[in-house]
């Protein structure tokens, strides 16, 4: 593929943007060292203090860097002493600090870790156990250990920037991380994928013709072996564990996501793929759009509950499989829903958009009856919906006239909020409030996310 003549100028614009300064990259740095040095002198000497994660790849984006801390323990410590020793170091840490601004929270993986902002800075403090080998891995987060070896074992200085622009262009196009909210590309498999190919220019000509990518740059296992070993719409097996797809977390749609501009970068490089800009809301625009469609949008809104991220959106994702699916039990057809998150302050509100273009049916319904032959069920048919004679039957078939529980799609999402249990909500969200809001309800509280929803599915 011929890539468009301004690559070069929007690369070296993007990067320019994107690369830490070495004043930056001294900062944190130093700022490791400093953390690694007190938590050293904190605990025991057959704990060890590592630096995971971005920073210690140097793959990290300028103003962007999070700090990850890991408190290695020999196998010799119990799970539950991992966990309560570690935080309570990290607290330790954290409480001499001195710092304009601190804050702490208990965040969650497989097991509990500390999670501190002090002054803008973020950083992880993850209890784990000390390993050498895939073999030895107790917990999901051991392995982030021998990730940030391999990666700096094989990368060059190169490669980092190539990362880097990786790493935005899926910012930009908004699949980047492999949390359950986005379902796209983790920093771990951008690395890989630079490995892979050298380059960003090289992984997206690659990726312009992908299906169903697969990927082994370690352990010489083919195409088949990986298909059979590992169900998923992309595979890149860890090098450090063969058992274990890195890219398990991208979706169908994030995969196609990525494709799509991978052919539209390459056809036509521009800096909008890494920054696209944030349109102004048109209200006129957005008006002239409903105005169009013969359709009912509803927006079901609730607090967001005291859940991680990687717990609540799959549940949330669910939650929108279960309206889609119990809607066309009633007859309705959900055109599409679309869900987000409006941080306000420490708060935060989740909303649902759920589009109906079938919103409003007829009392009557046509009921199918079992074919006029097997006489057993047409008796147990006709006293069931008390048919009377003359009988009605088309083809094979005795049929019926029901009415419906239902007529309108609001009056079905109320039963659907009301009873949780029936319509099968996920644990997380059957106690919490939820209200309906209409079309000129959501214009005046989520304007900027009904146009975004509008935008990606506007009538021409």
């Amino acid at each position: 593929m011929i890539i468009g003549r301004n690559y070069e100028k929007v690369i070296k614009s993007v990067l320019k943007k994107i690369k830490p300064s070495e004043e930056e990259v001294k900062e944190y740095n130093s700022f490791m060292d400093y953390i690694v040095k007190e938590l050293n002198e904190m605990t025991p000497k057959d704990i060890e203090i590592k630096p995971v994660g971005s920073i210690a790849k140097g793959t990290f984006l300028k103003g962007d860097a999070d700090f990850d801390i890991f408190i290695l323990f020999p196998k010799s410590y119990y799970v539950r002493d991992v966990e309560s020793l570690g935080i309570k170091w990290a607290k330790e840490f954290v409480k001499k600090l001195k710092a304009k601004r601190k804050k702490i929270e208990i965040a969650y993986a497989q097991h509990p870790y500390l999670r501190a902002f002090i002054d803008g800075k973020e950083i992880d403090f993850v209890p784990s156990y000390k390993i050498t080998d895939s073999s030895e891995v107790e917990t999901a987060v051991d392995r982030s250990q021998l990730h940030t070896e391999y990666i700096k074992a094989h990368m060059t200085e190169e490669m980092k920037d190539e990362v880097r622009l990786l790493k935005q262009f899926l910012k930009g196009i908004g699949i980047y991380g492999a949390e359950g909210k986005v379902m796209g590309f983790s920093g771990y498999l951008c690395e890989l994928l630079i490995l892979a190919h050298s380059s960003f220019l090289n992984l997206l000509e690659s990726a312009s013709s992908w299906k169903n990518p697969c990927y082994d740059i370690e352990h010489g296992l083919s195409e088949v072996n990986m298909r059979e070993k590992f169900k998923a719409p992309m595979i890149f097996v860890d090098p450090v564990d063969e058992n274990r797809n890195v890219a398990a977390a991208v979706s169908k749609t994030s995969l196609s996501i990525f494709i799509h501009y991978a052919n539209k970068f390459l056809k036509n490089p521009s800096e909008k793929f890494f920054f696209p800009i944030r349109e102004r809301i048109n209200f006129g625009w957005m008006k002239k759009q409903l105005s169009m469609r013969d359709s009912k949008i509803y927006l079901l809104e609730f607090d967001k509950p005291n859940v991680v991220d990687d717990i609540l959106w799959p549940q949330i994702y669910k939650l929108s499989s279960k309206i889609f699916d119990n809607a066309k039990r009633y007859d309705f057809s959900v055109f599409d829903v679309y869900s987000f998150e409006k941080k306000k302050g420490e708060k935060s509100k989740i909303g649902m958009i759920v589009e109906f273009e079938v919103h409003s049916l007829p009392k009557m319904r046509k009921i199918y009856g079992p074919p006029i032959y097997i006489m057993e069920d047409v008796e147990k048919f006709i006293e069931k919906n008390k048919v009377t004679e003359p009988i009605w039957i088309e083809n094979e078939r005795i049929l019926a006239i029901g009415k419906r529980k239902f007529c309108e799609a609001k009056e079905f999402l109320k039963d659907f909020i009301k009873n949780r249990e029936k319509y099968g909500f996920p644990p997380n969200l059957r106690k919490i409030n939820i209200k309906i809001l209409e079309t000129k309800d959501i214009v005046k509280k989520y304007p900027e996310y009904l146009y975004s929803y509008l935008k990606v599915r506007n009538i021409p």
